[in-house]
């Protein structure tokens, strides 16, 4: 059954905001792994080839939108996989060039609207989610 299951990599340097997503997650049913921040994310992404990745935008070391574009330019699955980004300043970006990186959706994380994350995590995996009841 836990073939079924969904895995997704959280990039997130915010220590309180990547455990709080982890939990809210697993609690969903999905398999998730961590990063602390973009260079761990790409390396973790290689390791473990996830479903999704849920980025922070602003990042020490390797942003998101940088974590996006080296996952895009990649070969096979990698390539491909949905990437959601984070930020609390949205604002503060241009949207349509950050679009170019390959970064899927944005999601404001000050709304702290933790069902329209869910819903658009369930969106971009096609529907589906975490393991299937049976």
């Amino acid at each position: 059954m836990s073939n079924l299951r969904h895995k997704i990599l959280v990039v997130e340097d915010d220590q309180n905001l990547r455990i709080t997503l982890t939990e809210l997650l697993r609690l969903e049913g999905f398999v998730v792994v961590t990063a602390r921040d973009g260079d761990e994310g790409y390396l973790q992404a290689m390791t473990h080839q996830p479903d999704l990745v849920i980025t922070d935008l602003n990042m020490p070391i390797l942003d998101g939108v940088e974590l996006a574009r080296l996952l895009r330019r990649q070969r096979g699955k990698i390539a491909g996989i949905p990437i959601i980004a984070l930020s609390a300043n949205l604002t503060d970006y241009n949207l349509p060039e950050k679009m170019n990186a390959g970064i899927d959706r944005f999601i404001d994380k000050s709304s702290n609207d933790r069902q329209s994350l869910m819903a658009t995590v369930r969106n971009l995996l096609g529907g589906s989610g975490a393991a299937s009841a049976v």
